[in-house]
């Protein structure tokens, strides 16, 4: 069986300390959309799906969000599909 190289391994960074570097990573099966948020109060959003939280204000009322989370939010009357 041929050896495999593993996708993380734990590598001394500077100063002695250990920490993880990625070699390789998954394709990802899901993909992202941008979200333009409506309003201007700042605003943090958990995605119903992931549980990621995403950070919304006037200032930077355009986000990437994954499609999966994109579908609860964009049925709310503060975002829309910025294209």
């Amino acid at each position: 069986m041929p050896a495999t190289t593993p996708l993380v391994t734990n590598t001394p960074l500077a100063g002695g300390q250990a920490g993880v570097r990625t070699i390789a990573s998954a394709p990802s099966a899901h993909f992202a959309v941008t979200l333009h948020y409506l309003e201007n109060s700042p605003i943090l959003v958990s995605g119903t799906v992931t549980g990621r939280q995403y950070a919304f204000s006037g200032a930077q009322p355009d986000q990437s969000v994954d499609a999966r989370d994109a579908k609860a939010l964009l049925r709310t009357p503060f975002f829309r599909r910025s294209y």
